[in-house]
């Protein structure tokens, strides 16, 4: 089974940094207010807990997104693992894969008109290709390429 990881650009990258940040920083700043107050109140014990809860699905979202967000290709399926969420495709299902150049974008085309964008570093795309294709020979591959003076 070959994996290959989930590319995130450095906006996002960011963003799930600052996210988990605010999450400790709302665990922190609760923390504190507990110290503070305590369970003085029904209402306040209901937001401790709440933003508790919520900054902890939080800080397991985004690490989880960092640390487990792959492609992984096996005999009959591609697995994505997108943090904590599964997606799999079927190879079987595949009809075509296409790289579109001008974008630099490989799209996987499925039988039931859906399709899917692969995320992943551009100089695996080859790799990622010839994965899939040696598990189903019946999928197409096509490549787009375009000249540098088109117009749109």
């Amino acid at each position: 089974m070959k994996s290959y990881k989930f590319r995130f650009s450095k906006l996002v990258l960011v963003l799930i940094g600052l996210a988990i940040a605010a999450a400790l920083a709302a665990v922190a700043y609760t923390v504190y207010r507990i110290y503070l107050y305590g369970f003085s109140s029904p209402l306040l014990v209901i937001q401790h807990v709440a933003v508790l809860i919520v900054a902890a699905l939080a800080i397991v979202i985004f690490v989880s997104l960092l640390i487990r967000s792959v492609y992984k290709i096996t005999d009959t399926q591609i697995i994505l693992w997108f943090g904590i969420v599964k997606q799999t495709f079927k190879i079987a299902d595949i009809e075509s894969v296409h790289l579109f150049t001008k974008t630099n974008k490989l799209v996987i085309y499925f039988k039931d008109d859906k399709y899917t964008v692969i995320v992943v570093k551009p100089e695996w795309y080859n790799e990622f290709t010839k994965e899939i294709l040696a598990r189903n020979d019946k999928i197409r591959y096509d490549v787009s390429t375009t000249d540098k003076d088109e117009t749109e």
